[in-house]
């Protein structure tokens, strides 16, 4: 899709507030520095309490245009009503607590603009805070976001450039029966539609802080996120046991170390649960061919590996079985391969971030 000069903004930018005034005129001042000019900045203001409504109507720029709700809708109404006000092309999203590179909106327009078939498109970001400063590398072609998606969004939902005609001809919007896992859900449904990327490049900081909602609704995100792992896995032909969703939940959540034993069991039959269960999902993907190949098998094999240096970097203690998954290896014939790979990235990524100022 080539951009038509039609009198309405390529981009829109949509940001959501809601007493956000901390860190707003941060994020406002990074989306007006932008490299690429022809946007606007919808930022729809939630019902807020504190300044926030006055710093936007601050900054006197034509592409800032603040609309209120006059109560507080909640970010899932607030961004769907966001979609129906956009008038670009394309909808960025951005968040009122993160600062866009200057190159974000050209680097993914340009991309978006040379690969009509892809409707969403995410970035590298690097994550700060008090404590934390380290680069999400999240994969960057189509068959292994769709495959890392049966665990988690693998595209960052403050980094997204999406397609507003896909949202418009297939009826897409955030679902309210996924709250704090909202995008989760628009990415599972939106990935039957169009092919998904992540430009490989740190095009966004994403601040971390203790209110927001990975910090504040963890556990009704983990719940929201589950009925949507629920959903894929029955696409697979699966029905888990609350034995075997347990194992998956915990698989989904390798930015934290996995506590073992789960449910007072020892290590090793810990570990043969885990092993038992990836080996089920092989199984039925080899029997279904949902998902593509080798990125199903080398993203099962990451799993295995990642469960067990996480807790290693995290813990020093070199979990049992690191490289003897003996179902999951016997059945992805290059898993050896995937996972010495794996271990690579990780050592790399770690010796980067060490030396990120």
């Amino acid at each position: 899709m080539t951009i038509a000069a039609s009198g309405h903004p390529a981009v829109t930018v949509l940001m959501a507030v809601y007493n956000g005034e901390v860190f707003l005129r941060e994020a406002v001042e990074s989306i007006l520095a932008q490299t690429f000019k022809d946007f606007e900045l919808l930022v729809i203001d939630d019902g807020s309490t504190d300044g926030s409504q006055d710093i936007v109507a601050s900054f006197v720029d034509p592409r800032v245009r603040l609309v209120c709700n006059g109560k507080n809708l909640g970010l899932i109404a607030t961004l769907n009503r966001g979609i129906e006000l956009a008038r670009g092309a394309y909808i960025v999203r951005m968040d009122c607590d993160d600062v866009s590179l200057p190159e974000r909106l050209q680097r993914q327009v340009d991309f978006m603009e040379a690969h009509p078939e892809v409707g969403v498109c995410g970035v590298w970001y690097l994550e700060f805070g008090e404590r934390v400063r380290r680069t999400t590398r999240c994969a960057c072609d189509h068959d292994s976001i769709r495959c890392g998606t049966l665990f988690n969004p693998v595209v960052g939902h403050p980094t997204v450039i999406l397609r507003k005609r896909l949202l418009e001809e297939h009826g897409l919007r955030y679902d309210a029966d996924f709250r704090h896992a909202e995008d989760f859900r628009l990415w599972a449904e939106a990935l039957r539609y169009c092919r998904f990327a992540n430009i490989p490049e740190v095009l966004l900081h994403y601040r971390l802080h203790a209110g927001q909602v990975t910090s504040v609704h963890a556990q009704q995100q983990m719940e929201s996120s589950g009925r949507v792992r629920r959903a894929l896995l029955r696409e697979l032909g699966i029905d888990p046991t609350p034995e075997e969703f347990e194992v998956h939940q915990m698989l989904s959540a390798l930015t934290r170390p996995v506590r073992f034993p789960v449910q007072n069991l020892p290590v090793p039959e810990q570990l043969a649960r885990i092993d038992a269960w990836l080996c089920k999902l092989k199984n039925a993907n080899d029997a279904r061919g949902i998902y593509p190949e080798p990125q199903f098998s080398r993203m099962l094999v990451e799993r295995w590996v990642g469960v067990c240096a996480v807790n290693f970097l995290a813990r020093g203690i070199l979990s049992p079985g690191l490289f003897t998954a003996p179902g999951l290896f016997r059945l992805t014939g290059s898993a050896w391969r995937y996972a010495f790979a794996f271990l690579c990235k990780r050592i790399r990524t770690a010796l980067s971030d060490s030396f990120i100022s």
